[in-house]
């Protein structure tokens, strides 16, 4: 076997690129920022994924009898959806199943179509079944439909927002039970 050091000795150029390989390896270096920069247009525009945020308007509590007769405590919450995205996006269901609560209505007929930069005021209202195990944050999740089908996306609240101090879910559940001492 010959060591490199004998075959830099014979061949200065041993081992070094040829003019055409540095070629392709350019090409393929600007090919890969174009799809990288492609791919983080297409993310941050909304194409991909729906790119949604919500803000806190209020909520309220209330108890009201269902169809069967029995009194039910209701959690309703306002939440603005805003489309962060460059593309509409239409909203054609709201879902929010969570322990101890059970989604009664979005407060919206649906389906709606949100524009880039525009709101859509919800308002769910949710059964709670059980005041222990029910969250304080009540997680939005909304389906969406677009050009190439639909996609069920969460709704997180926009970035430095407080959507409460004491959660809906606690003031209700107070609140029946001070109804229910009296």
């Amino acid at each position: 076997m010959i060591s490199n050091h004998v075959l830099a000795q014979w061949d200065s150029k041993a081992g070094a690129l040829t003019p055409h390989d540095r070629r392709r390896f350019a090409v393929a270096g600007c090919v890969g920022l174009v799809l990288v920069v492609a791919g983080l247009i297409a993310w941050n525009s909304g194409a991909l994924v729906p790119r949604l945020s919500a803000r806190w308007e209020g909520h309220q509590g209330e108890t009201w009898r269902n169809d069967l007769g029995r009194s039910e405590l209701l959690v309703k919450e306002e939440r603005v959806v805003v489309n962060d995205g460059h593309l509409p996006v239409t909203v054609t269901a709201v879902s929010g199943r969570s322990p101890g609560l059970t989604l009664r209505s979005a407060g919206v007929r649906l389906p709606q179509v949100i524009g880039p930069g525009e709101a859509l005021l919800l308002t769910p209202a949710y059964a709670v079944t059980d005041c222990e195990t029910a969250p304080e944050t009540i997680d939005l999740r909304v389906r969406v439909d677009r050009w190439w089908g639909t996609a069920e996306v969460g709704v997180p609240f926009a970035e430095g927002e407080s959507p409460w101090i004491r959660g809906p879910v606690t003031s209700a559940c107070e609140f029946a039970e001070a109804r229910a001492g009296r």
